[in-house]
Order: structure tokens, then C-alpha cells, then sequence
């Protein structure tokens, strides 16, 4: 059997674009013809999605809809969730496989090279072309022995590489000179050129750089991508931007460990809509939706809400006629009490808001599944059915419910101008957000889907409108 091929995308930092990259790589290639499918060894992330056999990170599911093709937890085989003091819940190939800390890193790194290894082969058997995206920098020289995103994997399967650098944020010679500085000869005969990211200016401008960054390293600069204003889902946190200028104000509270925030992307793009992430009450007090989005460490989020007055601020808008949704781990803090005695969220028993009659005991059972869900309620604003996915852990009992599962039980809660849920994913239902904001007096102007296909074509043209980018991925591509 003829194996498929690998690239690697790098960035000189974390931010570059890699991911937008590797999606507009991929959709540029499935437009082609070409069997494309994304791969990156290990992410650490926050922002995950349920897909069959598991969970992944929310970044590798975007690349897969653009190369056409479903998700599958081998695209991700090791993702980190950062919990706070230098510990992460370990996901391999789905899976929990417990906590990590970074003392034992050295340890996990062996196994999870393992398993990562063996999900790209898996990959390559099976697609013409897998691009791999690199994590952070690849020249991060304490960690570099050890490996097995960046220049191990360029190593190891021979890859032949690109180095993404961001130029809106500043000194991008020097970082792209610098991390090759960094470099040994055999990574720098894999790496085929650069593309310098997010510009925004003339390149007649740029092109003294340009000629100075090419005679300097002898390495052709494949690409300068400008920034686009339609962009796909941020992958961290620290990417994530308020939305919108619409008469509809929508306050999210930004606790430490937000989690799963992709959930709220499509609201963000709803022109009747301002979304902003916030850690101010005064803000959340004068929202007309307030929303507790998920959290990895929720009894530590919930106290760090009260230390701030935010738990004030969220019945304050309530009381002033403002609606309250909780995702998740919000839906958790909407209830009388949430208990941890397994440790699973660090321990210890904390008051929720009040909002719910509920309870939520946290149990080391962690239920990561794609589910179908019928309203429970006799409200005629709300679709009869809705999609979407269950990541958390803890158990919650009590109120009157939102949903019924398809394959039997019960989620969420209601209350007057509250609502709770564990479904992930129910904003990015056109047929729920519309209803959603219907009730709320603003009218949805957004079909996602064909949102999300419009910005993988943009990033697939931009891909096309680069003659040397394009070469060098045709001479890549095993036919």
C-alpha cells in the first residue's frame, strides 16, 4: 500500500495562525480533489468538542469540516485541559487518562509520542496528504529533547515544513531569523519556506524585508496572508474578542477557566447582537442576557465570581428583567449547591447562585458523548429538537427539566428568565439561537453552517491567490 505524505505547519510563537493555516491548507486541497485530513500530536486546550470515539480539540473538528472529512479523535491523539498549578487532565485518543502534573511531563511524553505516532501513521494509510500543525514555538530549547509536536515529528517523519509569523504583532524578521537560529541543519533542510501572517499594509512596503529575509536564509517566502476579517472559531482563550455592535447586550462571564467558549462564537456574529466577555459587574448588571459559559474548575470559578461580586451582578440583571443561561459548568453554578468530595474539581462544597433548585455532586465519572435532545417544556418559542454534546463531569439532580435525551433521561432545568443546560453547541443551532433571540426582541441574521463554509472558501482563495504556496503544495501532494 503507497502511504500518504506529511507536512508540518510551525509558528514562531503560539497565535501565528497555524490552525488557520492548516484549515485553509486542507480546504484548499479537498477543493482539489486531494484525500487531506488534519493532524496535530498534542494541543492544550480548553475549547474541546464530543465526536464519536471521544473528545478533541475544537480546532482540529474545524479543520476536518474543511477538508471534508468527520472528525475523529486520531486527528487529536493527545490533548491537554489545563487545570490550574501546573496540572492537566490528559486526553488520549478520546479519552481521559487521569491528571498530569508538570513534574511526571517527562514521563506522560512517552507514552503520548506513542500514541500520537501511531494515529498519524493510522492517518497516512488511509489520505493522500495529512498537514500537521506544530504547537507553540519549535524552538523552545529546554523542551526540544523531548518533543514530538514540533521538530520531533519534522524528524521523525521526515516532513517538510513551513514557519508561520505573525507580523501584526511586531519584529517578525527577528523571530523568524531567530528560530532558525535554533534550528539544526537536518531541520532546516525540512523546512521549505515561510509565510508572514495577518499583514495589513502595502507590499511594496514589506518587499525590502522580504528580499533581506530570503538572501539572509535562502528560503523562498511562500505567502503573505492578509488579516481577515472573517476568521473561524479562536482555539485559546487568549484569542477570544467581544462581538458585535447590536442592541442586544450579551455579557459573558469571563471566569479564569472558561471552557468550551465555542459555544459562543455564532452569537458573536449576530449583527443585533453585543457580545462581550467580562469580569466586570457593572457590565453583567446591565446585560439583557447574562450567560455562565463553561468551566474547567467550577467550585474554584464560582468562588472567584463571588470574591468579585459577580454572583450579585448575575441576580441583579436577572431582577432588572435580564434571561441567564448557564452552559455547563454555568448551568452547575445556577443551582443551590455543588459538591465535590472526590476531588474531581479541587475539592470542597460551595453555594451556587440560587437561580435553580438544584444540586450537582462532582463524581470521577466524566460522560463525553454527540446527543439528540427533544424540548421538555411546552414553550412554543423553542424548537422541538436540537443537536449537540455532553462534556462534564458531576452529577445534577432536581428542577423541572429543559430537555429529554433521545435515548432516554433528562437535562437542564428552567426557571422564570433561566435557563441550564450540559448540551454544548445549542447557539450554533440556527433553529435554536433564532428562536433564543426572538424571544429576546432581536432577530437572527446568521446561517452558521453557511458562515463557517464562506470562511473556509475565503481562506481556501487566499490559499490559491499564492502562486508559490500553491507549487510547493502541489509537489507535496502523492497522486
Amino acid at each position: 500500500m503507497k502511504m500518504g505524505r506529511v507536512i508540518l505547519v510551525l509558528g514562531t510563537t503560539s497565535g501565528a495562525g497555524k490552525s488557520t493555516l492548516v484549515a485553509a491548507i486542507c480546504r484548499y486541497l479537498a477543493r482539489r480533489g486531494v484525500r487531506v485530513a488534519p493532524f496535530k500530536a498534542q494541543n492544550m486546550s480548553l475549547n474541546a468538542c464530543a465526536v464519536e470515539g471521544g473528545e478533541m480539540a475544537w480546532a482540529q473538528v474545524i479543520q476536518a469540516w474543511a477538508a471534508g472529512v468527520e472528525p475523529r479523535v486520531q486527528m487529536n491523539p493527545v490533548l491537554l485541559k489545563p487545570l490550574g498549578s501546573a496540572r492537566s487532565e490528559l486526553i488520549l485518543l478520546g479519552r481521559s487518562a487521569g491528571v498530569v502534573e508538570s513534574t511526571t511531563f517527562d514521563a506522560y511524553r512517552a507514552q503520548a509520542r506513542l500514541v500520537a505516532y501511531e494515529a498519524l501513521r493510522g492517518l497516512l494509510e488511509e489520505y493522500d496528504l495529512v498537514v500537521a500543525e506544530g504547537a507553540g514555538s519549535p524552538a523552545e530549547v529546554n523542551l526540544k529533547e523531548m518533543d514530538f509536536v514540533n521538530t520531533g515529528l519534522m524528524r521523525e517523519f521526515q516532513a517538510p515544513s513551513i514557519l508561520v509569523a505573525d507580523i501584526d504583532r511586531g519584529g517578525v524578521f527577528a523571530s523568524i531569523l531567530g528560530t532558525l537560529e535554533l534550528f539544526t541543519p537536518q531541520e532546516r533542510k525540512l523546512l521549505a519556506g515561510f509565510i508572514i501572517n495577518k499583514f495589513r499594509g502595502s507590499l511594496e512596503i514589506l518587499k525590502p524585508g522580504l528580499d533581506f529575509l530570503e538572501e539572509r536564509t535562502g528560503k523562498p517566502v511562500l505567502a503573505v496572508f492578509p488579516y481577515l476579517d472573517k476568521a473561524l472559531p479562536p482555539e485559546d482563550s487568549l484569542d477570544i474578542q467581544d462581538g458585535g455592535g447590536g442592541k442586544l447586550k450579551v455579557a459573558v462571564v469571563r471566569y479564569p477557566h472558561i471552557s468550551n467558549f465555542s459555544d459562543l462564537t455564532p452569537l458573536a456574529l449576530e449583527p443585533q447582537v453585543t457580545l462581550i466577555y467580562t469580569q466586570d459587574p457593572l457590565e453583567v448588571a446591565a446585560a439583557h442576557l447574562v450567560i455562565l459559559p463553561g468551566s474547567r474548575a467550577t467550585l474554584a470559578d464560582l468562588r472567584w465570581m463571588k470574591d468579585r461580586g459577580l454572583d450579585l451582578a448575575v441576580k441583579l440583571a436577572r431582577r432588572r428583567g435580564a434571561w441567564v443561561l448557564g452552559l455547563c459548568g454555568g448551568y452547575q453554578m445556577l443551582g443551590d449547591e455543588l459538591e465535590d468530595s472526590v476531588g474531581t474539581d479541587g475539592g470542597g462544597r460551595e453555594e451556587g447562585l440560587g437561580l435553580l433548585p438544584l444540586s450537582t455532586l462532582m463524581t470521577g465519572e466524566k460522560r463525553v458523548r454527540p446527543v439528540r435532545v427533544r424540548r421538555a417544556v411546552d414553550w412554543s418559542w423553542m424548537p422541538e429538537r436540537v443537536d449537540g454534546y455532553e462534556i462534564h463531569a458531576g452529577k445534577t439532580r432536581g428542577g423541572a427539566p429543559l430537555f429529554y435525551l433521545e435515548e432516554g433521561g433528562e437535562d437542564g432545568a428552567w426557571g422564570e428568565r433561566v435557563l441550564g443546560t450540559y448540551i454544548h453547541d445549542l447557539l450554533a443551532q440556527d433553529s435554536f439561537r433564532r428562536a433564543f433571540l426572538n424571544l429576546l426582541e432581536a432577530e437572527s441574521r446568521v446561517d452558521y453552517r453557511v458562515y463557517l463554509r464562506e470562511a473556509m472558501d475565503a481562506l481556501a482563495d487566499m490559499v490559491e491567490a499564492h502562486p508559490f504556496l500553491v507549487e510547493w503544495l502541489e509537489s507535496m501532494t502523492v497522486k
